[in-house]
């Protein structure tokens, strides 16, 4: 049900960046009580996405107060938007720091990792520890090459948290397999009417095992996010864009 129809909200846009909603989600972990994360994707600044905008964006992600801020990839459109964006990214100050993985519009800006690499650090294939938790990134498939496998190490982490930026099942191989995945790509379908959206219609087939909200994809619990901007038309329907706040508790 879930990887071709969605159920439809009310909800039409043709601003990006207009009606974001936070959604929230707790994880129980009690080694890791009381931490928080922030977690957004697709935001596929545009000529069409206004400074105003995304200001108030960040700061609404700052107001969190989240220890960590995670991206889901795809932050920009073209070279200029994503240097508006990240002209607003010093608002994003988190105890542990901002990270994101790559999505696929992100391999086709050149020079993105220069740009990006001042104000949030890119996880591919590799991951951190925060504190007892393990946040790992894993590269796009479009144009990467994704090694889920070498993402993490078995090791003493209370909790592993992976950034896709594809909603769809990894072969974790001989490594650590997370305890949470954040993805997004889908958009929650962007149009959406009565359920049905593009990947109804086999949409890129290949790209996502789920179009929108909490599921279990090999195992792992998912969550694929609305995301924020528009692409191809500037048109959100029946898909609010999100933000995500991950509360981990006994």
């Amino acid at each position: 049900m879930g990887r071709f129809f969605t159920a439809p909200r009310r909800f039409f846009s043709t601003t990006p960046g207009e009606g974001v909603e936070t959604v929230e989600h707790a994880f129980s972990c009690p080694a890791l009580a009381g931490m928080k994360l922030a977690f957004f994707s697709d935001i596929h600044a545009s000529p069409r996405f206004s400074d105003a905008a995304m200001e108030a964006l960040l700061a609404r992600v700052a107001a969190m107060q989240a220890d960590a801020v995670c991206i889901g990839g795809d932050f920009a459109e073209d070279e200029g938007s994503l240097a508006r964006l990240l002209h607003f990214f010093p608002l994003l100050s988190s105890p542990l720091g901002v990270y994101a993985c790559l999505g696929n519009n992100d391999r086709e800006l050149p020079g993105f990792a220069r740009a990006v690499s001042p104000h949030a650090r890119l996880l591919v294939n590799e991951s951190v520890f925060l504190e007892g938790l393990r946040l790992g990134g894993v590269d796009e498939r479009k144009h990467g090459h994704p090694r889920p496998e070498a993402v993490f190490p078995h090791d003493g982490a209370s909790a592993r948290v992976l950034l896709a930026h594809y909603p769809v099942v990894c072969d974790f191989g001989a490594g650590a397999r997370p305890d949470l995945q954040l993805s997004g790509h889908t958009h929650g379908g962007q149009f959406n009417v009565l359920g049905i959206s593009p990947y109804t219609f086999f949409f890129e087939p290949f790209s996502h095992a789920w179009i929108s909200g909490e599921c279990t994809l090999g195992g792992v619990r998912t969550i694929v996010s609305n995301g924020i901007g528009m692409s191809r038309v500037t048109l959100r329907v029946g898909a609010p864009p999100q933000i995500h706040c991950i509360r981990f508790t006994v």
